[in-house]
């Protein structure tokens, strides 16, 4: 029985450290990511960071949720120009997220594409040559990562947590399939959350700075 207790504390305290990073960076800026559209306040650019695109060059539901964030808050006034960010060699990511903007009355001119993408510091790295304050428009297994990430970049971010903004009503087929989705992305952000405070991340963030 001791034996049980020992690994089951064991597995317990193995997955605490595994979460510690994640959960502290959430604490730390919490105050800054948002949950409702109204409530964002104004800047001159909303972020978008890349997600899949099928072969079709239809966007998946997490990347859809982001450009859609992006477009109520370019309508509504919040921001003025939208960055779209991608990897532009997995099906054009970049502009097919960027012509879905187009397509639903985002003027081109306030669009600024970054093809080079690749990961989201590279996505912080090239937004902070253009300005050093933004929305960060992602999920919200993704902001604490990104927003520390873009603050270690010389920005000063806000966040929105774009899939409380009801974009995508179905997230699974049932109740074991959407926590499976749900404890597999917090995992993925708790292990790279874990790379970028370890210094590890940037040795493999730099594949963008390669090509260019």
């Amino acid at each position: 029985m001791k034996r049980k207790w020992r690994v089951a504390l064991l597995m317990v305290s193995s997955i605490g450290v595994v979460f510690a990073p994640q959960a502290w960076l959430r604490s730390q800026f919490t105050d800054q990511i948002y949950r409702n559209l109204r409530d964002v306040p104004p800047h001159e650019y909303g972020i978008v960071f890349g997600a899949r695109v099928n072969e079709d060059l239809s966007l998946a539901d997490v990347t859809r949720e982001r450009i859609e964030a992006a477009i109520s808050l370019y309508k509504t006034g919040v921001i003025t120009k939208v960055y779209v960010s991608g990897n532009n060699r997995h099906n054009r990511e970049a502009e097919a997220i960027a012509d879905y903007a187009k397509n639903l009355g985002v003027t081109p001119n306030d669009i600024v594409i970054d093809q080079l993408g690749i990961d989201t510091q590279d996505t912080c790295r090239h937004f902070a040559h253009l300005a050093t304050e933004g929305i960060l428009l992602t999920q919200e297994f993704h902001l604490p990562r990104a927003m520390a990430m873009c603050v270690s970049e010389g920005i000063q971010p806000v966040g929105l947590a774009v899939n409380r903004l009801g974009f995508i009503p179905v997230r699974g087929s049932n109740v074991l399939e959407i926590y499976s989705i749900r404890f597999g992305r917090y995992t993925r952000e708790s292990l790279l959350t874990w790379a970028f405070i370890l210094g590890l991340y940037g040795s493999i963030s730099n594949e963008a700075e390669r090509i260019e």
